[in-house]
This record gives C-alpha cells, structure tokens and sequence, in this order.
C-alpha cells in the first residue's frame, strides 16, 4: 500500500475520531443554567438608523466595484470615460448630500 493513502486514511480516522469524541463529551455536560431560572432572548431591537448606515456603506462599496475595471481600462477608452466616472460620482454625491441632509448620519 501506497504510504500517502495510509496517511490520508489515518488523518481522515483521527480527524473523525476526535470530532465524534469532542462532541458526545460535549452534549455529555450539564447544561448551564441561571440561578433564577429564567433565559434571556438573543433578540435584541437595534435602532432603524444602523441599518440605514450600513446600506448607505453598501452603496458606496459597491462604487468600488464600477471604478475598478474603469480604472484599468481608463487609458484605452479616453476622456468619454473620465466623464462618465464623473457623472457616476457626482450621483453618488448628490446621494450622498440628500442622506446628509435627511439627517440618516446622525446616530
């Protein structure tokens, strides 16, 4: 027998092995409780505003995404694509002056 298939076998038995073992001494423990009996919810309500910084940071990562490929293809296509990105981040700004405005940073 091959010495690498003997390795793989044995690593593949001792990785399985150790994970049966861990997680039946694991469901084996007593389950910890709180001296007052009572469980806590992991819900908790976070304000709306988070959420709207987090997609207002999604849109602006995504701007990432388009200004790449431009970035490498910007010598090859000119000054049409320099005014496009322009137009691009001038959208991206006035949504950005309109969130500011709204008051979405004000947390």
């Amino acid at each position: 027998m091959d010495y690498r298939v003997a390795f793989v076998v044995a690593a593949l038995l001792l990785g399985t092995t150790s994970v049966w073992v861990l997680l039946a001494s694991r469901n084996a423990r007593p389950r910890d409780k709180r001296t007052d009996g009572s469980r806590q919810s992991a819900w908790t309500q976070v304000d709306v505003r988070y959420a709207v910084v987090a997609l207002l940071f999604l849109a602006f990562d995504m701007e990432m995404i388009y200004m790449f490929p431009w970035a490498v293809a910007y010598r090859q296509v000119g000054i049409v694509a320099f005014w496009d990105m322009f137009v691009f981040a001038a959208i991206l700004v006035v949504g950005l002056v309109y969130a500011w405005k709204r008051g979405a940073f004000d947390l």
